[in-house]
């Protein structure tokens, strides 16, 4: 993520945030409160290049976001990268929050902002924790309950509270900060379309095999072997599923393999051959109800090269995969033919 100007877009938009809430409250607002039209993290606001970690606790589950120069990392997933952009909202959201109309004090009343302790058993809340590369203390809140243009004229309001302050407030500002760590992950694995594939081999964990092939990238795909007898291919050209399951392949979840023990039986693996050179070849194995995936490169020519940056990307981690793409990467032959119907 690049942090250069991020203070001085925020800075800009400072007067027309503060013209904005005054504008949508009216005299609805109390005038003799101070804090009406100011920043609700003041030194996240002026300090916003200089945010290096930011840590979301709700319930149980604990996200912590760290800056490493321009990018940044999910800690509690072994450092992989996070979604840049996703972070950069973040940042920019609580450097723009503002406060609109002080609310409830009742820590009874708090569930219906959803501004209750975020640490709670099946809490709403988010715990919001800001502070610089050195770990000092910028901002913390308790962000809450959240609505698309709540103030009209496309300002979108959260309810917020800072930790230790009864005084719960309604702010102006778009800030999603829940989900659990795997939903920070830059989620963006590889991508090989169908349209470069020249060949497959799917081998299923039972030994079985389907494996299709074609010459020409505008030739279509067919079996390396005689369809079985009594069978026929699936019309709609069925092997152009299995085909494209490397494209923009995404993962749901992430685990160092070092860490991680990969199961040693049940293993089903999918090699595909791009007309380039290049060879994905991915091991799936369930474990702990999730589908898992070891990824490795190999490449002739041009694509040696490349294969080499997948494999600096790819071989340190095991790649959680959503149960679609599993699927499509375990296709089996019976999936794709079928008994003809009597004529």
């Amino acid at each position: 993520m690049a942090h250069k100007g991020l203070a001085g877009l925020v800075a800009v938009t400072a007067a027309a945030v503060v013209a904005a809430v005054l504008l949508v409250r009216g005299n609805a607002a109390p005038k003799d409160d101070p804090l009406v039209g100011q920043p609700v993290l003041p030194e996240v606001t002026h300090r916003a290049d200089d945010v290096g970690r930011i840590t979301l606790v709700h319930g149980g589950a604990k996200t912590t976001l760290l800056r490493h120069g321009d990018n940044w990392v999910v800690e509690e997933k072994g450092d992989y990268p996070a979604d840049a952009a996703k972070v950069h909202k973040v940042v920019l959201g609580l450097a723009e929050l503002t406060f609109v109309e002080p609310k409830t004090r009742k820590p009874d009343l708090y569930s219906r902002l959803e501004v209750g302790d975020a640490d709670k058993k099946d809490a709403k809340s988010t715990l919001v924790t800001v502070a610089d590369a050195k770990g000092s203390l910028l901002g913390e809140i308790i962000a809450g309950k959240r609505s698309i243009d709540q103030l009209g004229g496309g300002n979108d309001g959260i309810y917020v509270r800072k930790p230790g302050d009864a005084q719960s407030w309604l702010a102006r500002g778009t800030l999603q900060v829940d989900g659990a760590a795997p939903q920070w992950l830059d989620k963006k694995v590889l991508d090989l379309p169908q349209a470069k594939v020249k060949d497959a081999t799917l081998t299923a964990a039972d030994g079985g095999k389907l494996a299709f092939a074609r010459a020409k990238p505008e030739d279509k795909f067919a079996l390396a072997v005689p369809v079985p007898a009594g069978k026929k291919l699936k019309s709609g050209d069925p092997l152009d599923t299995p085909a494209g399951a490397l494209a923009d392949l995404e993962l749901s979840d992430v685990a160092p393999a070092k860490d991680f023990a990969f199961p040693t039986t049940g293993v089903a693996e999918a090699r595909y051959e791009s007309f380039d050179g290049l060879v994905i070849t991915v091991r799936l194995a369930q474990k702990d109800g999730k589908d898992w995936a070891r990824i490795a490169a190999s490449g002739t020519g041009a694509a040696e090269k490349d294969a080499a940056a997948l494999n600096a990307k790819l071989q340190p981690w095991i790649f959680g995969l959503e149960s679609f793409k599993a699927k499509m990467l375990e296709t089996k032959l019976d999936d794709v033919v079928e008994t003809p119907k009597p004529s």
